[in-house]
Formats: structure tokens, C-alpha cells, sequence
């Protein structure tokens, strides 16, 4: 806003005035690459899919994207308690950056996964020794 008021009051002409109002243009044209084209949306959802799909650590990892904002700092506390509306509209938390694992997982992946943490389970003695 203060780039602009120069520009508004007719204190400066020619090609400063439009470098003033193109001043305008770079915050718009960033926070649309970072929150649209390659921050978030490359890194959000991709990163729950990689834990959920091997499984390590996917509750606790969970639980904190149920308490943290991803872009604008919070009381984490308080966050986990608010509406999704809330957390939609005021904290940018657009449907494209939370990961469903219902819509977004491959289940084959998990699946596979699960059995063959219950063969390796079952496969290893109780004692850690070999079969005598």
C-alpha cells in the first residue's frame, strides 16, 4: 500500500508510476506460485501419503496436522478445536493440501505393506533365536 500512495497522489509520473503499480504484482504472482503451482501443493499432501502408505509414524503425524496450521502460525490448542470452515476460509487450508487416505493413498500399497508386517511378525521366534 505505501508503493502505491505516490502513485495515487500523482506525485510520480511516467514509467515510475507503473513500476509502482507493478510493485503490486509480485506479492499476488508469489503467494499464488508458493500456495497454488509448487510450495503446498507439492508438499502437503504428497508427504501424509509417503507416511501413511509405509505406515511409519502416520498417527502421530496425524494428530499434528490436526493441531498445526500449514501456513499461518497458531496456537496449536486452539487450532485443533476450530470448525473447518475456519480453518478453510481464515487459515487457507484448501481441500487441495489435506490428504484423505480413502481418496489419495494407493490401498494395494498398504495393503501389501500390512502383510508383510504381519508375516515378518509371525515368521521371527519370540526369542530371537533360530528354529531348533
Amino acid at each position: 500500500m505505501l508503493a502505491v500512495t505516490p502513485a495515487a497522489t500523482a506525485n510520480v509520473h511516467g514509467g515510475a508510476r507503473a513500476a509502482l503499480y507493478a510493485s503490486i504484482v509480485g506479492p499476488i504472482f508469489l503467494t499464488t506460485l508458493l500456495m497454488f503451482v509448487s510450495g503446498l501443493t507439492l508438499q502437503e499432501r504428497p508427504a501424509a501419503k509417503k507416511k501413511y502408505e509405509k505406515g511409519v509414524g502416520w498417527p502421530e503425524y496425524e494428530a499434528y496436522l490436526h493441531k498445526t496450521s500449514m501456513l499461518i502460525p497458531f496456537p496449536p490448542q486452539i487450532y485443533k478445536r476450530l470448525p473447518v470452515i475456519i480453518k478453510r476460509t481464515v487459515f487457507l487450508e484448501f481441500p487441495i493440501y489435506v490428504f484423505d487416505p480413502a481418496k489419495h493413498a494407493d490401498q494395494d500399497k498398504v495393503r501389501q505393506r500390512e502383510q508383510e508386517e504381519g508375516r515378518s511378525g509371525s515368521d521371527t521366534p519370540i526369542n530371537g533365536s533360530s528354529q531348533e
